[in-house]
């Protein structure tokens, strides 16, 4: 029966000639831009607005609304936001309701364990992540903000293990074609190109498939832009530029938003 059992536990290899594989479209959240079934990174400095994108994203989903510029259609769907930064009451909900978000298809995710609550992480709770994804059924995005507050004991900067968690959270954004989003900020090495500039192991960059940063405009320090980085599925040539813009809800709290240029 032990030999059984070890025999059991071997490892063997498992080949599928290509003949056997049916190809397949990629699958867009924001076409050309964020994709489904992958793992996006949006980096840059704090304070240029890398949340207020991804508030922008939960609310065009959530209504199945318009991208802008190209004007393409996001698929109507459900978010996931893990946020360690920003308050949800004062911070998110007000970005999320000036930007008339569908607030019933967007929840925020932690961990509560007995009476104590505390964030997700990766390295302990990708279960309990694809749990929720079953539990919501029609979840389109999931943001991860910031990816290294959510590393658990995970060493950042060791290749093997960011690449490890990263080929967790990939195989379940192919499985519930989910697109996943991860903030991550930019070290203070200024003189090395920015793809290298992430934070972190290079690993972390390697496993996205598609890399954008925010950074400002040097002639204009309240112009922000939206660049590619690094896109292995579709061109990395084509960028975005916009502003935050304040703005006063109807209940007096303020708020920003994005206001997206024209090109």
């Amino acid at each position: 029966m032990e030999n059984l059992n070890m025999a059991n536990d071997q490892s063997f290899p498992v080949t599928r000639k290509f003949s056997e594989i049916q190809s397949k479209p990629i699958s867009w959240l924001w076409d050309k831009q964020i994709a489904k079934g992958r793992i996006t990174i949006i980096s840059g400095d704090p304070g240029l607005g890398k949340s207020q994108i991804t508030a922008y994203m939960a609310s065009v989903v959530s209504n199945g609304g318009e991208w802008p510029i190209e004007k393409g259609t996001a698929p109507l769907g459900s978010v996931i936001l893990l946020n360690a930064e920003d308050d949800p009451a004062d911070t998110i909900r007000p970005r999320l309701e000036v930007l008339e978000a569908n607030l019933e298809k967007i929840s925020i995710l932690t961990i509560k364990t007995g009476e104590i609550e505390r964030f997700f992480r990766l390295d302990k709770d990708i279960e309990i992540l694809e749990e929720t994804l079953i539990e919501i059924e029609d979840v389109a995005l999931v943001v991860i903000d910031p990816i290294s507050a959510y590393l658990g004991k995970t060493d950042s900067y060791k290749d093997s293990e960011i690449r490890s968690l990263l080929s967790s959270l990939h195989k379940i954004a192919q499985e519930y074609d989910v697109a996943v989003v991860l903030i991550s900020h930019l070290n203070k090495t200024s003189e090395r190109r920015a793809l290298h500039r992430v934070l972190g192991s290079v690993g972390l960059v390697a496993g996205a498939r598609t890399v954008f940063v925010v950074t400002t405009d040097h002639n204009n320090p309240e112009r922000r832009f939206f660049l590619p980085l690094k896109s292995n599925i579709t061109e990395d040539k084509k960028g975005f530029s916009f502003s935050i813009q304040k703005t006063i809800l109807d209940t007096g709290i303020e708020t920003s938003q994005i206001a997206w240029e024209k090109d």
